[in-house]
């Protein structure tokens, strides 16, 4: 609207002068209004130019600063948003003990459902399984399992029999395989065979220290509890020496000094780990009242997963 009145203006003064009135006073004052209405509207213009050049400068400033630190601000909520990848370590793995280690019924047992784990999210690269036994199909199949063994052997017991033991020969496996993780799970077999149960700590904390003795530095070794047994199965457990009750007690008693000789090594300061094998099954996940079905064996193999997980990404 200023820029209409302002070339009326003009224009007006232009037609007077173009028009030549009689009074020279009168053009002269017309021209210099012109003049001046002129240099105003220019003046005007160039303002107007450089308001509009400032805020367009502004703007384009604003927005490149409001862009880049939009970015930044993104690039640096994103980087704290995303969780650093895990780093593995290699490590080699024995698993030591029974039948239940061995896979009875159930060839290799929870072993190759954790095998086949690892397999499945990329980690079988890092694990490395030893030992002098080879039993079941997975991608690595080596273990110290010996179905029917107990803690110690013990040879024509009266009322109790005979059994060989994994004592006589566990360390001289370990110092040559060298395991980083030592898994054990021992002691069913002296329960079956109401073996001197009143000394089983004794037996097991002997073989422990051993197993420990044997580890390479930096071993660490986890001591595991045993599973239920259901003594209304009696296809390996004898009716005439157990209850269902009587069971019970022995397995609880037996995993009391299971739990008490891990914290014991643990107050010596000896890497060693309780793990509560106890709390993964249940009787119904037995197949025959002693060894897991393959729904026990998974489970055993969920629970030997974690703890390996965790060693791989141990720093």
């Amino acid at each position: 609207m200023k820029r209409i009145n302002i070339l009326a203006a003009v224009l007006a003064a232009a037609m007077l002068a173009s028009c030549g009135g009689s009074d020279s006073k009168a053009d002269s004052s017309a021209a210099s209004k012109a003049e001046t209405v002129s240099s105003a509207a220019a003046a005007e213009s160039t303002a107007e130019s450089t308001a509009e050049s400032v805020a367009e400068s502004t703007a384009e400033s604003t927005a490149e600063s409001v862009a880049e630190s939009t970015a930044e601000s993104v690039a640096e909520s994103t980087a704290e948003s995303t969780p650093e990848a895990p780093q593995y370590r290699n490590i080699k793995v024995m698993t030591l003990g029974d039948s239940i280690t061995d896979g009875f019924w159930l060839e290799g047992g929870y072993r190759v459902f954790l095998c086949n784990k690892l397999e499945e999210n990329g980690l079988s690269q890092y694990v490395d399984f030893v030992g002098s036994n080879h039993s079941g199909q997975c991608y690595d199949n080596d273990h110290e399992g010996y179905t029917a063994f107990a803690i110690e052997g013990f040879t024509r017991v009266k009322g109790v029999g005979s059994r060989s033991g994994i004592a006589k020969f566990a360390p001289d496996h370990i110092e040559q395989h060298k395991p980083d993780v030592l898994t054990l799970m021992i002691g069913t077999n002296d329960i079956l065979s109401q073996y001197d149960l009143d000394n089983a700590g004794n037996r097991l904390e002997s073989l422990v220290d051993n197993c420990l003795e044997a580890l390479p530095e930096g071993g660490r070794l986890y001591l595991a509890s045993l599973p239920d047994m259901d003594a209304n199965d009696n296809t390996y457990i004898d009716k005439k020496k157990f209850t269902p009750e009587t069971m019970d007690e022995m397995v609880a008693a037996f995993n009391g000094k299971v739990k008490a000789l891990a914290e014991k090594k643990q107050g010596e300061g000896k890497n060693v780990e309780f793990c509560d094998v106890h709390s993964v099954l249940t009787k119904a996940d037995l197949y025959d009242g002693v060894h897991p079905n393959e729904e026990g064996y998974k489970k055993l193999a969920d629970y030997w997963y974690d703890i390996i997980v965790k060693e791989i990404t141990a720093k």
